[in-house]
């Protein structure tokens, strides 16, 4: 008799259930999603980030002060290698120069003076006309005249090589990616070089310095592939090629990070620099 009370009460509370989570007319949703199992090989890889940026680039600078009278060239420009992009005003310069011509001119003519007087003193010193004391001070005055004109010498080549430099060429054949002067500027170079322009030889080949943390920096080698992305291009993926790990560590938040080069292939062109990249990095198995 108990055993059918409780088999009674077993059905009756099943029902009830049933009629609680049907009672909109819905069927119960299942929680679980079933899948054909499929056999596959894990890929573990180390993310980071980097800035794209070219591999080769040149700070173009000044080393003579003065106004910018003339530029030549602009942002994406392509420029070749000793083509002229800028001046600087060269009145000044041309006048060091003048000053300099004078100056070893003036020091010539007291050589060729000095060196008049030597010889006169030098044959009355032979023939024992002449004393030591007149003898030694028209060879120290001959030394003298001979020291200041190599000076001058010195001098104009200096003022020649400023008015030189106050034409600006490009170092190398590349394309323009900075231009931080305008016609009017004044720069002064007499501490340090103001940086004019910045040339990137060459975009079709690009690079990434990205930063990978020291455990997994053992695991990563020299030539294998890299994927990364760019927010440019949410849906397309680049490739790369590690070039380089670097033996230089850096500490951040007292995580030490080495900084891995990845060569990128831009012939397209599509990828510019100072672009955020977001690197993958498959890491290889560790050797037992």
């Amino acid at each position: 008799m108990k055993k059918i009370i409780a088999l009674v009460l077993v059905v009756v509370l099943t029902g009830a259930g049933w009629w609680i989570y049907n009672q909109n007319g819905e069927e119960v949703a299942n929680p679980y999603r079933f899948v054909t199992a499929e056999e596959g090989n894990l890929e573990a890889v180390v993310s980071s980030t980097g800035t794209l940026e070219a591999v080769t680039t040149v700070q173009v600078g000044t080393q003579v002060s003065g106004i910018v009278s003339d530029i030549y060239v602009d942002f994406n420009d392509h420029v070749r290698r000793g083509q002229i992009i800028a001046r600087i005003d060269t009145t000044l310069l041309v006048s060091a120069v003048r000053d300099a011509q004078a100056n070893l001119e003036r020091n010539q003519a007291q050589l060729d003076q000095a060196s008049r007087e030597y010889k006169r003193i030098n044959d009355l010193y032979v023939k024992q006309f002449s004393t030591d004391v007149d003898y030694n001070l028209a060879k120290y005055n001959l030394d003298v005249a001979l020291a200041s004109t190599k000076s001058a010498v010195n001098n104009l080549e200096r003022a020649r090589r400023n008015l030189d430099y106050a034409t600006i060429r490009a170092p190398i054949s590349g394309v323009v990616i900075e231009r931080n002067v305008d016609v009017g500027q004044t720069v002064a170079a007499s501490f340090s070089a103001p940086q004019l322009f910045l040339i990137a030889r060459d975009l079709s080949q690009m690079q990434i310095l990205a930063s990978v943390d020291e455990s997994d920096i053992g695991r990563i080698e020299e030539g294998q592939e890299a994927r990364f992305t760019v927010q440019a291009f949410d849906e397309r993926s680049f490739m790369g090629r590690v070039r380089q790990v670097r033996l230089q560590s850096t500490i951040q938040e007292n995580v030490v990070n080495y900084t891995v080069v990845v060569d990128v292939d831009n012939a397209d062109g599509s990828l510019l620099p100072g672009m955020t990249a977001t690197v993958e990095l498959s890491l290889k198995k560790p050797q037992t």
